[in-house]
């Protein structure tokens, strides 16, 4: 599967570019660039499953991904509901 795909199984919300998503209001988290295609796929889940699960916890509002070229990267809403940002490790 594609990034972009992945990012719709899990229900993110897909950027083009850094800018985009904090234009959006989301706060990026982590970057990978990986060496290929498959890595890419991999690092993808990765991100969004570690964002989900703070989703699902209530630490974040929603969550999303940006898909560049050669790297992807993590970014969330902040839950303005609980008063205080997450720290995204």
């Amino acid at each position: 599967m594609s990034p972009k795909e992945i990012a719709n199984h899990y229900g993110a919300k897909l950027f083009d570019s850094p800018d985009a998503a904090t234009a959006a209001g989301f706060v990026l988290t982590e970057r990978h660039a990986p060496r290929n295609v498959w890595n890419k796929a991999s690092a993808t889940q990765s991100l969004l499953l570690g964002l989900r699960d703070q989703k699902e916890r209530g630490e974040i509002k929603e969550f999303g991904l940006v898909n560049e070229p050669y790297a992807v990267t993590g970014c969330y809403e902040p839950n303005e509901e609980a008063g205080e940002n997450p720290v995204i490790t």
